[in-house]
């Protein structure tokens, strides 16, 4: 049997398996996360979901796919317009005994009709890596029986934590428990039921961004400072005081980091304590869980590969249980999270464990997660499995501004809100050990900035000047921004940046515009006015 008809029988295989615990609304896509997923569980490869490029028609043009031209999933989901559905395929990469460039691209045409073609890396490894995809789809993978010890510690646990109400994982209530011994409670409601009842208010810890009774993430790239506005977030709403133009739920909350240590927990909570005129006395309904010096795993995955909770999280939820938080902050799930991220079911289970204590003790949850490279470069800010954003009701994600703008400003954007609309944005800014909302004006790192900007301008300048090249301020050819941003004494800076730093310079009489060559064909020369020695304007 070929490799092509070896893949075609085993997603014919695929198929016909029993529905996914998250059901896809259409055969395709189950098909396709189904390829993924089987992929990603064996280990010997690397797969990502991509919409491949648009003929001109919008149909999707598998000739010309490349690693370079391929799409992320729009928002990480599964695409609702049925034309871009139809550009859906798996990328697979890092396959094993084949070189790190090769790539292959799993897709099914508009019939169903499974394919399988390589897109990059050298011809020579076309057979090895057919070979391996058509097995791994096809080979359901092993999972080895628990031991007897096991065997006898999971006995215990049950015994010692017995389950009280199990969270469905997308219900907004704890589902009933199954009768001991018996068929289990199916709990069924008639809406009619609710005719002439108070129709229940929706609460939130921050209108339209935080939710009650469920998980949000805050995604954010290193050293954005998520932990440090997370952290404002949770001090405002112990002081009862609003922040960044946000109105925190009143009451406890509670704050683990596994990065931070006590003493910065401490430098940072005075610094949000003195902006708001106050103490740390008023922090009293504030609560800390430092980790940075111990292992900081919620939850791990047994021989079975299924998540469970470690002795810590049981430990947090008594916590929790007894003090009662409006909000818990866990800093962050690359520290928190003891799984495979890129397991769709393993992530699933993790969010499920979370939201069962937010919804039992009726409190938010935001949980800080970094962003994949991929998730970074797409603007998205997600990481690993698409379980992630699909698995809470509200993501949120906190960016640097533009590369050329403010390095103390940030951006932070609702990705998801499953009870709000998308696209907000809230512009703050980094001042005196906190953000504040941005007033538009520079803060002293900008005008430094700016300084140096101006500086190397005018050593640009002038060293082109010397050397016998023109520059001109109005754009073309030799547009000086243009042209200083591709010289290496400009150290790198954009033509933007230099852009606004000739405005700024024109504007402070720095920089005169004389004009050469005859009068039918006048050039203009940017100079600057230190060196003009009585030439013309």
């Amino acid at each position: 049997m070929t490799a092509a008809t070896q893949l075609e029988t085993n997603l014919e295989e695929l198929r016909a398996m029993s529905p996914r615990n998250t059901p896809a609304s259409d055969s395709r896509e189950g098909l396709i996360f189904g390829i993924y997923d089987r992929l990603a569980d064996h280990e010997n490869c690397v797969a990502n979901v991509v919409l491949v490029p648009a003929d001109k028609s919008g149909a999707p043009d598998w000739d010309r796919a490349d690693p370079t031209n391929l799409e992320s999933l729009p928002a990480d989901e599964w695409p609702q317009d049925a034309q871009a559905a139809m550009r859906a395929a798996v990328i697979v990469d890092q396959i094993d005994g084949c070189s790190g460039d090769t790539s292959m691209l799993v897709f099914l045409r508009e019939n169903d009709e499974p394919s399988l073609i390589q897109i990059a890396g050298p011809e020579a490894d076309r057979d090895i890596a057919h070979a391996i995809i058509a097995r791994d789809i096809a080979a359901v993978p092993v999972v080895r029986p628990p031991s007897k010890f096991a065997q006898s510690l999971a006995k215990l646990r049950g015994e010692l934590f017995a389950p009280k109400l199990l969270a469905a994982a997308n219900d907004n209530a704890p589902a009933p428990t199954a009768k001991p011994n018996g068929p289990a409670t199916v709990h069924v409601i008639n809406p009619a039921d609710w005719h002439g009842e108070q129709v229940p208010t929706r609460e939130w810890y921050c209108e339209g961004l935080i939710p009650m009774r469920t998980v949000t993430i805050l995604n954010g790239d290193g050293g954005v400072g998520k932990s440090l506005l997370a952290l404002q977030l949770a001090a405002a709403g112990a002081m009862g005081l609003d922040t960044l133009g946000m109105e925190p739920l009143a009451g406890r909350t509670l704050v683990l980091g596994a990065e931070d240590d006590a003493d910065e927990f401490q430098r940072r909570l005075d610094d949000i304590a003195r902006a708001h005129g106050k103490g740390l006395e008023v922090l009293s309904m504030l609560r800390l869980i430092p980790l940075a010096d111990r292992d900081a795993l919620l939850a791990v995955p047994d021989r079975a590969q299924v998540m469970q909770p470690t002795p810590l999280w049981r430990g947090i939820e008594t916590y929790a249980r007894d003090f009662k938080p409006k909000l818990i902050i866990l800093d962050t799930a690359a520290d928190l999270f003891g799984g495979d991220e890129i397991k769709r079911s393993q992530v699933r289970q993790f969010i499920a464990m979370l939201r069962k204590l937010a919804m039992e003790i009726d409190c938010a949850i935001v949980l800080l997660a970094h962003p994949s490279v991929q998730g970074m470069q797409s603007g998205t800010g997600t990481s690993g499995s698409t379980a992630w954003n699909n698995s809470v009701r509200s993501r949120l994600y906190l960016t640097k501004g533009d590369k050329d703008a403010d390095p103390d400003i940030r951006i932070m954007k609702t990705m998801k809100a499953n009870y709000g609309k998308t696209g907000d944005e809230i512009r703050i800014k980094w001042k005196d050990g906190i953000f504040v909302l941005d007033d538009g004006k520079p803060s002293p790192s900008s005008a430094l900035v700016n300084v140096r900007a101006e500086r190397i301008f005018r050593d640009v300048l002038s060293a082109i000047n010397r050397s016998g090249e023109r520059v001109a301020k109005t754009k073309g050819l030799n547009y000086a921004p243009k042209v200083m941003a591709e010289r290496p004494d400009a150290q790198g800076l954009s033509a933007k940046l230099l852009e606004a730093a000739m405005q700024r310079l024109l504007a402070a009489g720095e920089l005169r515009v004389v004009m050469e060559g005859p009068p039918s064909k006048p050039r203009q020369r940017l100079m600057l006015e230190a060196e003009c020695y009585g030439a013309a304007e």
